[in-house]
């Protein structure tokens, strides 16, 4: 009985308890956390491969692109039991589940040697908020120059060059965007307060041609062309079947009159001008059913675009829908061959709407605004110079199907 009542060593017990139930906690600690690194290794390797997966879906080699970026993010299909799922469940979704075993080293004492440890991401393209891509890797692909501003608060802009002036602002020019990323760097000598809003961020990876693969030139017969209609007067040109490209060697626009484009492809194989005090819009919206739209092509070597008239000008592209208004070219306004490498040059007037896309890759686009102008423009072109007051808007705001898309996380 006195031994049962002896006290003496319960200390040394209590504390091998706890020190063993402190070292199992540890333990348990360390696998716990082993765990969760690996469901964020797996979430990374889900999310970029959802995301690849969602880029190349357009052209079919999603799972292969899937696959590929979560490789690249240390997670290999059919590798050290590790498992990437690729499904295109709508068919304008790619969702991602990755699996893989992840070893313990403490619980293998309760005979617990790995656990599975998944991630899931669903990715789809959506509208982009980058509004002007300049491709020319080297020299000044975004200028600004006298008094050249260009606001364009809910869009960015993606400068390729890798110069020392990608970007330049002289005179009074500013950009206030809402991000600016250049492969080069850029040189702000305007004396106009707050010129670059935000401050660019430089060293970037260059972008590759966001619309490249998307679109592709009209089928056409060159010996087949009409000759420039000229319009000089009041009149209404252009395809009398909106699915049928028409043709022009050329299409100068002059003079005091209203010139009115029936919707379709405009194939112009030599100069587009417009100069005077010529209006040219497109034709009104309840003449086929949908809002109309038109696309001009130019050709190389000879398409180039001078638009300078103090007329109105009010041209929008194409939509896309069921009715004869339907086009391949959902967006695009004007559609520069990648060879063809003539300058482009758009003025708008105060009363100037341009509605699209301008995909110039192999050349320049000089854009001029007035006040009171309306811009609802993406750019895609090798290099742009910017004069006059220019509000730009971005296009998917007034066309949510544009093809100048961006792949977006949606789980």
């Amino acid at each position: 009985m006195k031994f049962l009542r002896d006290e003496r060593g319960q200390a040394t017990v209590l504390v091998g308890l706890c020190i063993t139930s402190l070292c199992g906690m540890a333990a348990l600690s360390v696998d716990v956390g082993m765990m969760f690194r690996a469901k964020r290794v797996s979430q990374n390797a889900a999310d970029a491969a959802a995301i690849a997966g969602a880029m190349e879906q357009p052209y079919g080699d999603w799972d292969t692109a899937a696959k590929a970026a979560a490789a690249d993010n240390g997670l290999t299909n059919g590798v050290n039991g590790v498992t990437v799922d690729v499904r295109n469940p709508t068919g304008s979704t790619i969702k991602v589940v990755v699996t893989q075993s992840a070893p313990t080293y403490f619980m293998k004492a309760f005979h617990i040697n790995a656990m599975s440890v998944n991630a899931r991401a669903t990715a789809a393209l959506g509208p982009g908020s980058g509004c002007i891509f300049t491709l020319n890797q080297s020299g000044v692909d975004v200028g600004l120059s006298g008094t050249g501003n260009l606001t364009m608060p809910d869009c960015g802009v993606i400068v390729d060059s890798a110069s020392a002036k990608a970007l330049t602002l002289t005179g009074g020019s500013s950009i206030s965007a809402k991000y600016i990323g250049i492969v080069g760097n850029y040189s702000d000598s305007s004396n106009a307060p707050n010129s670059l809003i935000p401050i660019p961020v430089t060293g970037i990876a260059a972008a590759s041609d966001p619309l490249a693969g998307k679109v592709s030139p009209p089928s056409y017969d060159p010996s087949a062309c009409q000759g420039d209609p000229h319009p000089t007067t009041t009149v209404t040109i252009g395809p009398t079947d909106p699915t049928v490209p028409i043709c022009y060697n050329g299409l100068s626009i002059s003079g005091g009159g209203n010139v009115t484009l029936r919707p379709g492809v405009y194939v112009i194989n030599g100069a587009f001008s417009s100069s005077g005090s010529t209006s040219v819009s497109t034709e009104d919206p309840t003449a086929c059913g949908c809002d109309p739209g038109v696309t001009f092509y130019l050709p190389a070597p000879n398409g180039s675009v001078s638009l300078t008239g103090t007329g109105g000008l009010s041209i929008q592209a194409p939509c896309t829908g069921t009715t004869a208004c339907s086009s391949a070219y959902d967006g695009i306004l004007f559609y520069q061959d990648p060879l063809d490498t003539n300058s482009m040059k758009i003025a708008g007037s105060s009363s100037a709407s341009i509605k699209g896309i301008v995909y110039a890759p192999g050349g320049s686009l000089s854009l001029s605004g007035s006040a009171g102008s309306q811009f609802y423009m993406n750019m895609v072109v090798n290099a742009l110079s910017i004069s006059g007051n220019n509000a730009l808007l971005n296009y998917s705001d007034v066309n949510a199907n544009t093809p100048l898309t961006m792949p977006r996380l949606t789980e």
